[in-house]
């Protein structure tokens, strides 16, 4: 063999090894993102992003994020010395972001509030944002149809109907209960009503929830709280999605999906089936999360799996 064939054999070889790395700042859902959606080595994740990624599927199906640095308070010079090939950086972090670009580093700025938090149009965002460093327009583009599918398919069948009225628990911190800013998009896009409307910030108060009578209540998977703590509660009794059991945990499959993640169109399903459960009867949760990872991960999910995502830890709700 002459050592223009071998040169080039070695360099085909590295460069198919070769995969970029990539460190995460600030924005919680990234890393699962990428762990299912590129190629991506991660050698820096969030804490809150670890430990989401511990209790979902990432931790079965792409568990080489275990190998990455974990942390909340990040320090400029040790993330430089990363050397990392890409740095994710939310805007909020915007002292870090500023210094990385100082630095001369590879910086991708990502946002997540896009049109008043859509989850859609920030997850658009993100994606196309990663398309400069990663391959991924054309799954990108398949995977923004497959979500506005399901937008159309409910907001279709649900346009003529009353909508019931729907709150997403963000957190509970003792008397301190938060709805979060992706809230409106995911109630109104599943077929519900948004009795707060679209605000900013979210901090209800008890009395405020006995007002608006909720006749369903999602809790999201960045509290540890859980269905059967509200059901059980005395002071949630007389509250209408309490009285009538209407009370349900998001699903937990690559990510914590109050927040944009790649789970969004099934998310919105699952919603809308709990929210409509009559007009929706025919879909098959189960079957629709099987079809959604074997089509756009490969993945063949198993009985443990589907147990998993619709009975998620109440320790994924632990962010520190």
């Amino acid at each position: 063999m002459n050592i223009i064939k071998l040169f080039l054999i070695v360099s085909l070889i590295a460069n198919i090894a070769y995969t970029k790395t990539v460190a995460i700042i600030g924005i919680w859902p990234l890393p699962s993102l990428m762990s299912f959606w590129t190629d991506a080595t991660l050698v820096y994740i969030p804490k809150a992003s670890y430990n989401a990624m511990e209790h979902s599927l990432v931790h079965k199906y792409r568990p080489a994020y275990k190998n990455a640095k974990v942390g909340n308070g990040e320090n400029l010079e040790e993330l430089l010395a990363l050397n990392a090939d890409v740095y994710i950086c939310g805007v909020s972090n915007m002292k870090i972001c500023n210094g990385l670009k100082r630095a001369g580093v590879n910086v991708i700025e990502l946002t997540t509030n896009i049109n008043q938090h859509n989850s859609k149009k920030t997850l658009e965002h993100w994606l196309f944002a990663l398309s400069k460093d990663f391959s991924l327009q054309e799954k990108n583009q398949q995977l923004l149809d497959y979500i506005t599918q399901i937008e159309t398919l409910i907001a279709k069948q649900t346009k003529n109907l009353p909508k019931p009225k729907a709150m997403i628990i963000h957190r509970i911190d003792k008397d301190n209960i938060t709805s979060g800013i992706f809230n409106h998009y995911l109630i109104t896009s599943s077929g519900a009503e948004n009795p707060w409307g679209y605000q900013q910030t979210m901090r209800i108060s008890l009395e405020e929830i006995y007002k608006n009578d909720p006749d369903i209540i999602y809790i999201s998977n960045f509290t540890p709280t859980m269905p059967q703590d509200l059901l059980e509660s005395k002071e949630w009794q007389n509250i209408n999605a309490v009285k009538n059991k209407r009370v349900y945990k998001l699903p937990l499959a690559t990510y914590r999906p109050f927040a944009p993640s790649l789970d969004l169109g099934v998310t919105l399903l699952f919603m809308a089936k709990h929210n409509h459960p009559d007009v929706f009867k025919d879909i098959d949760l189960d079957k629709e999360y099987q079809q959604y990872f074997k089509n756009f991960f490969g993945i063949t999910l198993d009985h443990t799996d589907l147990h998993r995502i619709f009975n998620p830890s109440a320790n994924a709700g632990i962010l520190n």
